[in-house]
């Protein structure tokens, strides 16, 4: 299992990260309740596949939202 953790410049891109990931399909991604962030939390259940479906997802954030 693996569980990286990273923020995005401000708490509020962090929120859209989340709430658009929700609208794509990935859930859960929000990081602690206290700390913030992000958290993609990659357990065996997991494919290589899916892992890849989110880095492209999240490199078109990434590309939209500077």
């Amino acid at each position: 299992a693996m569980n990286p953790v990273f923020r995005l410049r401000t708490p509020e891109l962090d929120a859209k990260m989340v709430a658009d990931a929700k609208q794509a399909g990935f859930v859960g991604i929000k990081g602690h309740r206290i700390v913030g962030g992000i958290r993609v939390s990659m357990y065996n259940a997991i494919s290589v596949d899916q892992v890849g479906q989110f880095v492209d997802w999240a490199k078109k954030f990434a590309k939209a939202n500077g």
